[in-house]
């Protein structure tokens, strides 16, 4: 390549979520500064429209109806069809699997490209089993070496990180981000008189689901919410479902802006989160949001200026947070919101950190 373009791969196993979000921010900046024939994505076929940028790239998929070993296996043999005709630069690797798929069968290789990878939040800070987590640590270090650079996307990533052994040396913390300006495309029909909630994420136990579900049943009359997601992997059964929430599925991020715009409260109950890129979202929108106090969502939202922090794993709080929010609330804690990310997570610093990081890798 010369010295002013870079010939990049992107690999993913899964998009649904935050991933997505992210990916389409690289995909979209590194297009236009190094041309469309310079950017490949290697990804699940059946989740490219997930992507507003997918098509401005040249966009390989696999196959990824079966088992996620199943697809460690796809993407095996479609990045070594694509390593094989390609002199890649750099290879961004995002997720779990897709860095177990990458750096165990072509990491330890003489000739290869430089291997960036981002966990996405890190499986073994997940509620699990502690030895269930303790593999995935030895996992996670032993594969660190077989990488160049490993990106975390939040100061709580970064510490999880060096907690299990990973060396800083290998670590560099840059946070997530999202553009600017997005715009929305449709509209919303909420009903009159009612507070506005939205929640948007995998229906499973990271995201707190059953607990905003149980919060709602509370709530009652004075609150209607959408909730924007499905299972993403496995099925995750939605009981007891109360009148005043609507499913929506997963929907593009144009039509998912608009939820934002138009609601009151964000609320992201999670149990576990790496950073929690559906605050920043909401942040963006000039939206005050409820999160628990786990993880990254701490970096993004301040207590009592922008949202409001609850425990995990308690509804009481939820339903005390979510009532406690008034209408100049709304508007002070949104304007906070708005303020926070034009401070702090605007793409541009993530996209520059990203380009400044590749180049260093590079002779």
């Amino acid at each position: 390549m010369s010295s002013t373009n870079l010939l990049i791969l992107h690999v993913a196993e899964i998009l649904k979520g935050g991933t997505a979000s992210y990916i389409d921010e690289l995909l979209e900046y590194q297009s236009e500064k190094f041309g469309t024939e310079n950017i490949y994505a290697l990804l699940p076929e059946s989740q490219a429209g997930y992507l507003t940028n997918s098509g401005k790239i040249s966009f390989h998929g696999f196959k990824d109806k079966s088992s996620r070993l199943s697809n460690v296996l796809k993407i095996r043999q479609k990045f070594q069809q694509l390593i094989n005709k390609h002199d890649f630069d750099i290879v961004h690797i995002h997720g779990t699997f897709t860095g177990f798929a990458v750096r165990l069968f072509f990491g330890w290789k003489k000739r290869r490209p430089k291997f960036v990878y981002c966990a996405h939040g890190w499986a073994f800070d997940r509620e699990s089993a502690p030895w269930k987590n303790r593999i995935i640590g030895f996992i996670e270090r032993s594969l660190s070496y077989w990488t160049d650079v490993i990106v975390c996307i939040s100061d709580h990533d970064y510490q999880s990180a060096v907690r299990i052994g990973i060396p800083k040396e290998k670590i560099i913390t840059i946070k997530n981000a999202i553009s600017r300006d997005f715009k929305s495309q449709g509209n919303v029909d909420w009903p009159e008189g009612k507070r506005r909630f939205l929640f948007a994420g995998r229906f499973d136990r990271q995201k707190g689901m059953d607990l905003f579900i149980e919060a709602m049943h509370q709530i009652g009359a004075e609150g209607f919410a959408y909730a924007i997601g499905d299972p993403s992997v496995g099925d995750v059964a939605i009981l007891n479902l109360p009148e005043n929430v609507i499913f929506t599925g997963w929907l593009p991020r144009d039509v998912v802006q608009a939820y934002f715009e138009t609601c009151d409260v964000f609320v992201m109950p999670s149990r576990w989160e790496g950073f929690g890129l559906s605050a920043l979202e909401a942040m963006r929108a000039g939206r005050p949001v409820i999160a628990s106090r786990v993880g990254g969502l701490p970096e993004l939202v301040t207590e009592g200026v922008n949202g409001i922090l609850i425990d995990p794993n308690s509804v009481d709080e939820l339903v005390i947070a979510m009532r406690s929010i008034s209408d100049q609330d709304v508007v002070v804690m949104g304007n906070a919101s708005r303020q926070r990310f034009e401070t702090f997570f605007t793409s541009e610093r993530l996209n520059l950190a990203l380009i400044d990081l590749y180049r260093k890798l590079l002779p």
